[in-house]
């Protein structure tokens, strides 16, 4: 199963998100949940950079747990903030639509998603 937190603040903004595990619908490299999840968050990095120029705002763990983090740099002005909330809010509506139709179609094996507050 991949487990996916959104990470929120007190005022609701998205700090980020993570992503671990497998979804174990097919194997590797035919996992159309796993290839889902990994396609939002590869464009939530390619877009923070090519944006905003955020470097180094994500990890990734090839090992066997499939960790990814993304999340916003604490120390960017609040007009880059605006900007990375209203990518990071795009991202989070494809997490929840991918959900949602894994949950549909296929059940709640596969994918889980919540939201905490750091």
């Amino acid at each position: 199963m991949i487990s996916i937190i959104i990470w929120k603040d007190q005022a609701g903004s998205i700090l980020g998100f993570s992503s671990e595990g497998h979804a174990g619908y097919e194997g590797e490299g035919k996992d159309i949940i796993c290839a889902s999840i990994s396609t939002l968050f590869t464009t939530a990095v390619n877009a923070l950079e090519e944006q905003l120029g955020f470097k180094d705002h994500y990890m990734i763990s090839g090992s066997d747990s499939n960790f990814c983090e993304v999340w916003i740099p604490d120390s960017c002005s609040e007009e880059d903030k605006k900007t990375a909330q209203i990518i990071l809010k795009t991202i989070v509506r494809g997490i929840k639509d991918v959900d949602s139709g894994v949950k549909q179609d296929y059940g709640s094996g596969y994918l889980q998603v919540t939201t905490k507050i750091k």
